[in-house]
């Protein structure tokens, strides 16, 4: 077989990342997901789709430590430039994609050091999926609402 050309490879987890994401949120996406094909010449993120996140995938063979600093570098970087949160999914050959995410997305605890790879969490594509969804579904709730009702209302349905 053939050495594979990188250009082709990203692109192709690209579309394979959105169509699982996609089929994961469901109903709560609004736009459809799809390649950020300026992300080139722009030096933008790669999927264009998911509002307020920006979203750098990568498709690698294997992936090492120091990979992972360079990439999430690159989506600080590209969030920034568009005033989104970023978010670094990857996945290496016969593996799951693994998304990146500042830990204070989780937390809603912000500092300096937020945005280093030391502060990120890593999770499943179908956690970031529901992650996704709460937080739009959160911002989707009267005012009056606060975190603890939200809490309620997950975990009593009421």
């Amino acid at each position: 077989m053939g050495k594979i050309n990188s250009r082709a490879k990203g692109a192709a987890g690209e579309r394979e990342f959105c169509k699982e994401l996609a089929e994961h949120l469901g109903d709560a996406l609004v736009e459809p997901l799809k390649r950020n094909l300026e992300q080139t010449r722009n030096g933008g993120h790669d999927i264009l789709g998911l509002d307020g996140w920006a979203l750098e995938i990568k498709r690698y063979k294997r992936i090492k430590e120091g990979d992972l600093v360079e990439f999430w570098n690159q989506a600080v970087v590209q969030a920034a430039r568009v005033k989104a949160r970023p978010v670094l999914a990857y996945r290496e050959d016969f593996r799951s994609w693994r998304v990146r995410i500042a830990m204070a997305e989780l937390t809603g605890i912000w500092h300096a050091e937020s945005l280093s790879l030391d502060w990120t969490i890593e999770v499943g594509l179908e956690a970031f999926a529901y992650i996704v969804r709460e937080q739009h579904n959160a911002t989707q709730l009267h005012e009056s609402e606060t975190p603890i009702t939200l809490a309620l209302h997950i975990v009593t349905g009421k």
